[in-house]
C-alpha cells in the first residue's frame, strides 16, 4: 500500500511509544488517523498534536484486553470513518523477572493485552475490512522478544511469540483471498512494545 493519502488508519495503544510515533507517520503520510488507548489523557494529547497539522484524527479510549471494549470501539470506528484500510495492533505491556518471579497474575495481564487484545482486534475489524474490498492491512507489532528472548521476560517472550504465530498463520489463511489481505508480525525493536 503505497500511497496512504485518505486511507482509514487505527493503531491500538497509540498514546505514546511506537504507537504513537506509527500514529505521527501514517499522518504524515495523509491518512486518516483513529487513535485508541487506555490512557484517556494521553490519548487526547497525542490526538490534539496530531490534529494540529491539520490531519483528521479521532480517539477513542478501549482497553483491548476486553471482548466488549474491543466491540464498542469497532462500532464507534464503523460509524465514524467506515471499514479501516489499515490495522496496527499495537498496544502491549512488558513485565521483566525470571520466570519463578513471576506471578501468575501478570502471564494473565500480559497474554490479555499482548495476545488477546490482537485476536480481539482482529476478530471486530476484518469482517468489515473484508467485506469492503481491495487492499487492506492488518499490522500486529510483535517484538525482537517474539524472535529472540533474552532472560527475565518469559512472560513478555511468550506472548510475543504468540503474536508473530498467528501474524504468519492469519497470512496463511488469507494469502489469495480476494480482497488482498495480508498479516504481518514486525519487530518492533529490542525495548518491550
Amino acid at each position: 500500500m503505497k500511497n496512504l493519502e485518505g486511507k482509514r488508519v487505527l493503531v491500538t495503544g497509540a498514546a505514546s511509544g511506537i504507537g504513537l510515533e506509527c500514529a505521527r507517520a501514517f499522518a504524515r503520510r495523509g491518512a486518516s488517523v483513529v487513535m485508541s488507548d487506555v490512557d484517556v489523557t494521553a490519548l487526547e494529547q497525542a490526538r490534539a498534536g496530531i490534529a494540529a497539522t491539520g490531519v483528521q484524527c479521532l480517539a477513542l479510549p478501549c482497553d483491548v484486553s476486553r471482548e466488549e471494549s474491543v466491540g464498542e470501539l469497532a462500532a464507534a470506528v464503523h460509524g465514524s470513518v467506515g471499514a479501516l484500510d489499515v490495522l496496527v495492533n499495537n498496544a502491549g505491556v512488558a513485565f521483566l523477572g525470571g520466570f519463578e518471579e513471576t506471578p501468575l497474575a501478570e502471564w494473565q495481564r500480559i497474554y490479555a493485552i499482548n495476545v488477546l487484545g490482537v485476536v480481539h482486534c482482529i476478530r471486530a475489524f476484518l469482517p468489515s475490512m473484508r467485506a469492503a474490498g481491495g487492499p487492506r492491512k492488518i499490522v500486529n507489532v510483535a517484538s525482537t522478544a517474539g524472535f529472540a528472548p533474552m532472560p527475565n521476560m518469559a512472560a513478555y517472550a511468550a506472548s510475543k511469540h504468540a503474536v508473530v504465530g498467528l501474524s504468519e498463520v492469519l497470512a496463511m489463511e488469507l494469502h489469495g483471498t480476494t480482497s488482498r489481505y495480508w498479516s504481518c508480525a514486525r519487530a518492533s525493536s529490542t525495548r518491550p512494545s
